[in-house]
């Protein structure tokens, strides 16, 4: 038997071994965290841009923000986090998930202990489009940090796609 021969025999005989080592029906349990039980509509990446008086004072456009589930797992708390994109602000904010709505009053802010306020926080299921065009959900927040009193910033955006024709 020549050594090409055998090279292909080995080859068949390992592919085969992966084939038959794999079972379609095997599935990981995946933990639902609590904050995800109900509309799984909280937790997410966003693409956002903060506005005052609907400008984008700083020029910043979009940038992405998260929203998680915390360490208790909590299911009426989730945290905020701009992921040091704008801000720099991490907060714990109060979640309604039936609602699909969040909040917080002078929340302590993780990262710079800048006392943090956000009402009228919000995700709405299929409320946005994304820039490639797809729908998805949106999301809005208004936000007031102690360090700049009287100011009220708009975050406003979409959830994060995946998709590269939706990527900022």
């Amino acid at each position: 038997m020549n050594f090409m021969k055998l090279k292909y025999i080995i080859l068949l005989v390992f592919t085969m071994g992966l084939f038959a080592s794999c079972d379609p029906n095997d599935t990981m349990d995946t933990p639902k965290t609590e904050i995800l039980g109900a509309g799984q509509m909280l937790p997410g990446e966003w693409w956002v841009t903060y506005t005052v008086d609907g400008a984008d004072i700083y020029g910043v456009g979009y940038t992405m923000l998260s929203t998680y589930n915390n360490a208790d797992n909590a299911s009426n708390k989730l945290f905020i986090t701009d992921n040091e994109n704008f801000w720099s602000f991490k907060v714990e904010a109060d979640a309604d998930i039936n609602a699909n709505t969040f909040s917080i009053t002078d929340g302590t802010e993780l990262l710079y202990d800048d006392a943090t306020t956000i009402t009228n926080g919000k995700v709405i299921p299929g409320g946005g489009t994304t820039k490639g065009g797809n729908v998805t959900d949106s999301i809005y927040m208004e936000i007031v940090w102690a360090s700049e009193p009287g100011t009220t910033y708009v975050a406003s955006g979409v959830r994060r796609t995946g998709f590269l024709e939706d990527e900022y």
